[in-house]
């Protein structure tokens, strides 16, 4: 059973190598493979978060191929920089197209600063780095000037980072969790601390220290809207998936509650806390893992009609299973501690990616496991080869 289980992992690791080769071009790494449908909707393009994302595993790999493609990926997405410092959303350089979604997209940013940090780490590359200095300046100023009312958190409109067409919007977990990481690569302790500050009592009300939380006590009008989101919330162990207006979303952001914990800003207490919630409720049952639980249905005070397109129950960013994220739950599993569970949860990570003949399938339905959306999903294969490494012990995150 045992080498059963090994040679599913060493397969699903080759498979990946070969996915991602398959799936790159002169400019990087495409979101999936080339097919009428996947042009019709542009997953043709370099996505800024999916690129970096990939670009994670590939680096970790330290496979010279894989090197290459994350390298033209990062300097693909740098050189269509805006003036401002913003990493677009997607670029096709091929005709000159650069999208940069509805009302933004913010992470795009945040993982581009990440993955060039992380590729100056591990790539014995520094040349990256040192040629992006200027343009590594202006991302960390236009990302400071997403903190638009001075809180040190981040703010956003609504499907303006990785869950598009969902109604998580002023500051939101999975942002802000990124943004304390980038705050931690590049040097502003401070900032961080007051970042991390604000996750560690508003995103969690029902535990907020009113004595010492400097970001609650700094304006008058935080505390009235600390008591007004306890009253609207249950106290429940995982961060709010976001904080908007004198509201919040209290639904379970199962992303950025393991970004929270593999990134440091959740204590070991309640990373287990997160954990113990996340496997009573199921989020793994199916496939590592469901990404929002419990959907947000029609009757929610959340929910959109827009929703309905694409985001309905189980579906999408709504509850659907996610195997790229299913990595990070690995991942965040071992940095828990629970590295025997990470090792189960990794072989069905494995197991989901060889479904449809190893499609690699971008998402899955949340309920009944049916593979979903586009086939050879890139970042399936990147973060799979990240997961790999990180279980190891060759690389952090």
């Amino acid at each position: 059973m045992f080498d059963t289980k090994q040679n599913l992992i060493k397969k699903c690791y080759q498979k990946s190598i070969e996915l991602l080769i398959a799936n790159s071009n002169q400019y990087g790494i495409k979101a999936c493979a080339d097919s009428k449908r996947a042009i019709d909707k542009r997953y043709d393009y370099i996505f800024g978060r999916d690129a970096c994302i990939c670009s994670l595993g590939m680096i970790a790999s330290r496979n010279k191929k894989l090197l290459r493609i994350a390298k033209d990926s990062l300097e693909t997405l740098g050189t269509h920089q805006t003036s401002k410092g913003q990493i677009p959303f997607s670029t096709q350089p091929a005709i000159g197209k650069n999208i940069f979604w509805y009302l933004g997209s913010i992470d795009s940013t945040l993982w581009w600063l990440i993955a060039l940090d992380f590729y100056n780490k591990y790539s014995l590359d520094s040349t990256l780095y040192e040629k992006y200095e200027i343009k590594i300046k202006k991302a960390l100023r236009w990302l400071s000037f997403q903190d638009q009312n001075d809180c040190g958190m981040l703010e956003q409109g609504e499907a303006s980072g990785w869950a598009d067409n969902m109604p998580d919007n002023g500051r939101v977990l999975y942002t802000n969790v990124l943004w304390s990481m980038v705050l931690s690569l590049y040097g502003y302790s401070r900032k961080r601390e007051l970042v991390l500050d604000g996750l560690n009592n508003l995103f969690l009300p029902h535990t907020a220290d009113l004595n010492r939380s400097k970001y609650i006590l700094r304006e008058i009008h935080r505390l009235k809207e600390l008591r007004i989101i306890q009253e609207q919330t249950e106290n429940m162990p995982y961060y709010l998936h976001y904080v908007g207006h004198k509201y919040a979303g209290s639904h379970c952001d199962v992303y950025g509650n393991l970004l929270a914990i593999l990134f440091g800003v959740a204590n070991q207490a309640r990373s287990q806390a997160i954990i113990r919630y996340m496997r009573n409720n199921g989020v793994n049952k199916k496939f590592p893992v469901q990404v929002l639980f419990p959907p947000i249905k029609e009757k929610d005070e959340e929910w959109q009609d827009y929703m309905e397109e694409e985001n309905k129950p189980w579906h999408y960013h709504n509850g659907g299973i996610w195997p790229y994220v299913g990595a990070f739950w690995v991942m965040a599993l071992a940095k828990a501690g629970k590295k025997d569970l990470a090792q189960e949860e990794f072989v069905n990570l494995a197991k989901v990616n060889k479904v449809n003949d190893w499609g690699f399938n971008e998402w899955f339905h949340g309920k009944s496991g049916k593979p979903m959306g586009m086939d050879k999903q890139s970042w399936n294969a990147g973060t799979f080869l990240l997961a790999y490494h990180y279980l190891k012990g060759e690389v952090d995150i």
